[in-house]
């Protein structure tokens, strides 16, 4: 009988969240940005990783992997704005962590009668658990999420199918976690040959 386990492949992120202060969110996390000096006469590529919003200084990794610290008052005005919204979520980000769990359930087995196929029929999907690590509680976190399955149904064998959605989590109380159920993909189990006579004749 064929195999009924699928090819799972969860690619998941935080697309965006609001903190309790309502700080607007505008970058993908990691995100390689290219920054202007204050002059517009010099440019560079970085990742900010770090925001101290009292001294007004930034950690930055730069597109070679070297990490610097300065002030926020050598970039453009508009640069400078950036920091400033996005500091206290690089800040969040680092104290969320996310981990995803398997879910299989089988929904129908059929008895097959002599010439027909074994099939059973599964769903499958994720549960998600966003653990928040701060001091601060955290609202309306959204999570976007995508996995890829192998189908396994006779009429389309080994066709990969995209599952993807997102879902919001009104609330994350400080050092708490809370989870949500991705979408399901239904799948199909059959086997490789139909039921044969007793005795192994049959055409």
């Amino acid at each position: 009988m064929g195999s009924a386990r699928p090819n799972l492949h969860p690619i998941m992120k935080l697309r965006h969240f609001l903190l309790i202060a309502c700080l607007p969110v505008t970058a993908v996390f990691g995100e390689m940005r290219t920054y202007t000096s204050k002059d517009g006469q010099k440019t560079f590529r970085g990742e900010l990783i770090e925001y101290e919003s009292s001294t007004k200084k930034a950690k930055m990794r730069m597109a070679r992997g070297k990490v610097l610290t300065f002030s926020i008052n050598v970039l453009s005005k508009e640069d400078q704005k950036y920091v400033e919204e996005q500091g206290p979520i690089v800040q969040a980000k680092k104290a969320l962590s996310i981990e995803t769990k398997h879910y299989s359930k089988r929904t129908e087995k059929n008895k097959p009668a002599q010439g027909q196929w074994y099939f059973e029929k599964f769903d499958h999907n994720y549960i998600v658990t966003v653990e928040n690590k701060r001091d601060e509680m955290l609202r309306d976190v959204t999570v976007e999420y995508t996995f890829f399955i192998e189908r396994n149904r006779r009429e389309y064998q080994n066709k990969i199918e995209k599952v993807s959605g997102s879902d919001t989590i009104d609330l994350v109380l400080s050092n708490g976690t809370e989870t949500i159920t991705t979408k399901s993909a239904n799948l199909e189990s059959w086997s490789d040959n139909p039921v044969m006579p007793a005795g192994g004749g049959g055409g």
